[in-house]
């Protein structure tokens, strides 16, 4: 049946809201898409670092497939164009299946990548084409390169970025998510299809079309200067998500700010507003911000919460606004697809300098501040070429000088601040050795976790800091071994392996870690396992992986894979909690969950969840050492450590007299709360399906202090 005929005033006008509404759909789908399919996979592949890692680079590389697919099909005639795509979008509705990335059997790294392969390429590849592909087809019939649609579509994924975890993660359902995923990808599909036909019946001829590739000379150092400008701020964005991560995890709230910042900026500069001399502005943004942040943070162990959370946001924004601006003025007048392209295949290196490159060339995060000084430089070469010579002269004497004092002073004070020091790092993240007089002192840079004093043989086998014998996990131990001949442990996180120091021959403990780094740290630096009386086991895997394969029975199995405030999310599911009890219900043994932290409270989620699901009660230990003894609570003085007990609602007037308000005369005091039911729709409960990091976090607690 013949398409009737249009005006061609109306075609434009479909053309055109067909274009304007279908790219910003396509970047908001393939950037909800993202943290989606990582918390499916978290599950099945456990371990959030190497997952979120995984998933990233995915994408990155789909980005990459889906610019080249656009650069390739832009110069081809426009009816190969709209088959090939309509061919594409046939195959994107068939073939993704983001239930089947949950249910994948591949593990590890490549697991991961091969997953969503499997379940979502053909439609990545659609996503990440529409924006280029309907670039060349609105500038059909010689019309300018509409640089203004590489705005909307940053405005899509901006959208996605600030939505999901303050609106999507907390109200919709993974279950949910993957149906209006589907459901928005049919209808950009049905969009992206009249767009093709309004097109394919235009009256221009194929000469219009075109990249006007050959009309246009691109120099290989401009193509470098494309890939470079693109790889900078992408990883600069990436090196400052990481410092983030470090506090409060790898979740989709700990990209909102570096993230948002670098898409925010690609959509305020390719407008169609922005000038030159805004990009100058921004290195003076550049360097002020950089310069604040090596007063408040720089590369000392410090924290990155308050002002120096600010001024890292700030310096991430900052170099975003700067690096997109330089790309921007090399933009080219006609070869757009390639010049996306280029942009591209910058990010992906961007991507894997701080994924793979920077943790082996640099044994604490100072790919951040290394990239921003990197443009920070480019901004005084430009400045420099254009004998701009007084700006120049404040940036070096005002800015540069006191950087480099500054650095080079906190990394003499951190190195003189112990007898030795090793830091050690991966995908992971960062340890930090400090080997004292009498002590050996494990933390990751930020936060102290496992410490073993080192004075004789009786001294290394006290258990100390927040696995001390007063502490809510020691009590526990010291009770199951009062009545029972024999007891086993399970453990999630390793840390120096301090557990083990209360094992009894006949007691067996059971680690698991999915750190190799960690594991080597416990054999090689500490002795709570090569001297631990009973069994001891470790085991290099997610412990809820673990624990989900294991056959045995426990008394006792402690959660302890926190980092910070970092919180994997996975490990505290209805799920999750159902195999831990699974393997408590044999010995009648109880859980028992590390939550020392600063801005997080999980006291309320675990409870509502352990009992709303599995009818367990908790109850939260919060204990305070005043000072230590010559028998008890070694190095635990002065620090605060907080437990969540669960168990049966019969053993629950039994555990609670395991950790009484105070002892030993108010050296130890304690605040014990039991978690009281809710009415129903008021508990916020943890599934596999729904969890958000904001349920749990204070993040006006983590930026402001209060």
């Amino acid at each position: 049946m013949p398409i009737p005929h249009v005006p061609p005033a109306l075609k434009a006008r479909l053309l055109f809201w067909s274009v304007v509404v279908a790219v910003p759909l396509a970047s908001f789908l393939s950037f909800s898409v993202q943290p989606l399919a990582g918390k499916l996979l978290l599950p099945v592949q456990g371990g959030a670092a190497p997952t979120w890692l995984g998933t990233m680079v995915y994408f990155q590389a789909a980005l990459l497939a889906g610019y080249g697919w656009a650069a390739w099909l832009l110069r081809r005639p426009i009816l190969t164009q709209v088959a090939a795509t309509g061919g594409l979008c046939l195959i994107a509705m068939i073939c993704s299946r983001l239930s089947a990335v949950a249910q994948s059997e591949w593990t590890g790294f490549g697991g991961v990548l091969l997953s969503l392969t499997r379940g979502t390429f053909p439609a990545m590849v659609l996503l990440f084409s529409v924006g280029p592909l309907m670039h060349g087809w609105l500038r059909r019939g010689g019309r300018e390169v509409p640089y203004f649609l590489y705005a909307y579509s940053n405005a899509g994924g901006l959208a996605a970025v600030l939505l999901y975890p303050f609106l999507i993660e907390r109200k919709v359902g993974l279950s949910d998510q993957t149906f209006l995923w589907y459901g928005l990808l049919c209808a950009l599909v049905a969009i992206v299809g009249v767009a093709g036909l309004v097109v394919m019946r235009a009256e221009e001829s194929d000469s219009g079309l075109a990249e006007d590739g050959a009309a246009e000379s691109i120099s290989p150092g401009r193509i470098l200067a494309w890939i470079g400008l693109s790889a900078l701020p992408c990883a600069a964005m990436l090196g400052a998500t990481h410092h983030l991560t470090a506090e409060i995890g790898s979740s989709p709230i700990a990209w909102v700010g570096p993230f948002g910042a670098f898409l925010f900026s690609l959509l305020v500069i390719f407008s169609g507003v922005w000038q030159p001399r805004y990009t100058l502005v921004c290195l003076g943004w550049l360097a002020v911000s950089l310069t604040c942040f090596m007063m408040t943070k720089g590369v000392t162990n410090a924290t990155v919460e308050g002002w120096s959370a600010f001024w890292l946001l700030s310096l991430s924004a900052a170099g975003s606004f700067f690096g997109n601006g330089l790309l921007h003025e090399l933009r080219p007048a006609h070869r757009f697809a390639f010049f996306y392209l280029m942009q591209a295949a910058g990010g992906v290196l961007g991507g894997l300098f701080v994924s793979l490159v920077a943790p082996s060339l640099f044994l604490r995060p100072s790919e951040f501040l290394f990239l921003s000084s990197i443009l920070l430089t480019l901004g005084v070469l430009r400045l420099l070429r254009q004998r701009e010579v007084l700006p120049v002269v404040v940036i070096l004497l005002v800015v540069l000088t006191p950087i480099m004092g500054v650095a080079w002073k906190q990394t003499k004070d951190g190195d003189n601040m112990s007898l030795s020091v090793r830091r050690l790092r991966n995908i992971y993240g960062c340890m930090l050795l400090e080997f004292r007089p009498g002590a050996t002192i494990l933390s990751n840079e930020t936060t102290v976790h496992d410490s073993q004093m080192t004075g004789d043989a009786a001294a290394r086998r006290h258990p100390t800091l927040y696995y001390s014998e007063s502490s809510g996990v020691g009590r526990s131990i010291e009770e199951l071994q009062k009545r029972r001949p024999s007891i086993r442990i399970a453990a999630v996180g390793l840390g120096a392996g301090t557990l083990a120091a209360y094992a009894r021959p006949e007691d067996t403990v059971d680690f698991w870690d999915i750190d190799p780094k960690a594991i080597r740290v416990a054999r090689d630096f500490f002795t709570y396992v090569p001297d631990a009386l009973g069994q001891v086991h470790i085991t290099q895997a997610d412990g809820r992986k673990g624990l989900e394969a294991s056959k045995d029975d426990y008394d006792l199995i402690v959660i302890d894979a926190f980092s910070g405030d970092a919180i994997p999310a996975h490990l505290m599911t209805r799920e999750a909690l159902a195999v831990y009890f699974r393997h408590l219900e044999k010995r009648q043994g109880i859980l028992a969950i590390h939550t020392s932290n600063s801005y997080s409270t999980l006291f309320p989620i675990v409870g509502a969840t352990a009992y709303e699901s599995l009818r367990w009660s908790t109850l939260s230990v919060l204990t305070e050492i005043s000072s230590t003894t010559p028998t008890r609570d070694w190095d635990a003085d002065g620090r605060a450590s907080q437990y969540l007990l669960l168990c049966r609602p019969n053993q629950l007037k039994d555990v609670a007299s395991w950790v009484p308000a105070e002892e030993d005369g108010g050296r130890v005091k304690r605040t014990v709360m039991e978690d009281e039911p809710l009415p129903p729709g008021r508990a916020v409960i943890w599934t596999d399906d729904g969890h958000a990091a904001l349920d749990a976090l204070d993040l006006r607690r983590y930026l402001f202090g209060r």
